[in-house]
């Protein structure tokens, strides 16, 4: 199922077909580095996962995790992913895109259409980007999208904490 379309993006449901994608963009270097508790072991773990947000999309759309996958408008395929997840301080928003798309802007699309999407559908007013100081491309794609810098912080390593600007 088809969530939101963007000019070059479909944000949609993850389907069992995408295991093989899903695993190979685990163990790219930056998931390693950036998003660690996201590497899978084997294509089976990352089916299980996928298995997962599967059954919430069916019994429960609109609770936390609520992750989807980002295909080309084009050729529909699976380039990375966006999501939402329930943090202590209330929602983060975590997406990755495969290493070979980075540098595309399409990070920054598939996070503009999928907050948006999120205030109107959801009632999320306030969504926080988690990022590594290092990240740069990272706090770009959230500062594009007009998430704010509220505070930095030191947890094994440097981490800035952004917050979407209140319309």
């Amino acid at each position: 199922m088809i969530l939101l379309e963007t000019e070059r993006l479909i944000l949609r449901e993850l389907d069992l077909s995408d295991s093989s994608l899903i695993y190979k963009y685990s163990i790219e270097r930056t998931m390693k580095e950036e998003l660690p508790d996201q590497v899978y072991e084997n294509e089976n773990e990352a089916q299980k996962v996928i298995e997962f947000l599967n059954a919430k999309y069916q019994t429960n759309p609109q609770s936390y995790p609520l992750v989807y996958g980002v295909a080309l408008k084009t050729t529909n395929t699976l380039i990375g992913h966006v999501g939402l997840s329930e943090i202590s301080d209330g929602i983060e928003i975590g997406y990755a895109i495969d290493m070979s798309d980075q540098g595309n802007g399409f990070a920054t699309e598939a996070v503009g259409a999928f907050t948006t999407w999120a205030k109107n559908n959801l009632g999320v007013s306030s969504i926080y980007g988690i990022v590594k100081a290092s990240n740069k491309g990272s706090q770009k794609v959230l500062s594009n999208n007009h998430f704010i810098l509220i505070k930095e912080e030191v947890k094994n390593s440097c981490f800035c904490q952004y917050d979407i600007e209140p319309e």
